[in-house]
């Protein structure tokens, strides 16, 4: 399990640890780009809980500042669902 309160994380450790996070620990943590926001912190692919549906582009610029409510918006226009590489949730827990 990560730590994300005592240490930062690469992009490919958040993403292979995608479904053992709290994605309010991760925003309020770790330094992300939009990129990885729109992919994984905003799909509701990832959303394994109710609560994360209240995750919104303004919940991420909240905690990330250095990302640009534009720059969400973009890379949401941008993202294909076939540029994730995650497995889904099912094949990931029958491990």
């Amino acid at each position: 399990m990560l730590n994300l309160q005592k240490q930062q994380y690469d992009r490919k450790t958040l993403k292979d640890n995608i479904y053992n996070m709290d994605f309010f620990e991760l925003l309020k943590t770790q330094h992300i780009d939009a990129t990885f926001a729109v992919r994984y912190i905003l799909n509701r692919k990832y959303d394994l809980d109710d609560q994360y549906k209240s995750i919104t582009p303004k919940v991420v610029v909240l905690h990330q500042p250095h990302i640009p409510l534009r720059d969400l918006i973009i890379e949401s226009l941008r993202y294909d669902s076939d540029d994730d590489s995650v497995e889904d949730f099912e094949s990931v827990s029958n491990r």
